[in-house]
């Protein structure tokens, strides 16, 4: 089995669209953390230069990470410079804790949504 972590920093003005986005597309586990840095764009108009963004992570199996991470950069999208980052990593081993047993590629669902 082959699993991938998607992670991703974005503005938290779209964590909500972003949010939206994943359970629309059937992604119901997801981690969100508030972080300070500075990137391309940072505040140079105050004594502390960085900024407060969203790190999201979710796990996924290997077939559908391209499309989570596509999920999300559409709904984080506005049309800005700098706008974040969206990463797909190799996951060697994921467990479940409550089983104490080994993720299965079926356990994390995806479903494309039509536009119509």
């Amino acid at each position: 089995m082959s699993f991938k972590l998607v992670a991703a920093i974005f503005d938290q003005m779209r964590l909500e669209a972003v949010e939206t986005a994943l359970v629309n597309h059937g992604v119901k586990g997801f981690t969100v953390h508030s972080v300070r840095g500075r990137g391309a764009y940072f505040d140079a108009y105050n004594r502390d230069p960085l900024t407060t963004h969203i790190r999201l992570l979710t796990y996924t199996n290997e077939k559908n990470a391209r499309a989570v991470a596509q999920v999300i950069m559409d709904a984080a999208h506005a049309g800005m410079d700098n706008e974040g980052l969206v990463r797909i990593s190799a996951v060697d081993e994921l467990f479940w804790i409550h089983t104490r047993q080994c993720c299965d590629e079926n356990d994390f669902e995806f479903h494309e949504v039509s536009n119509d």
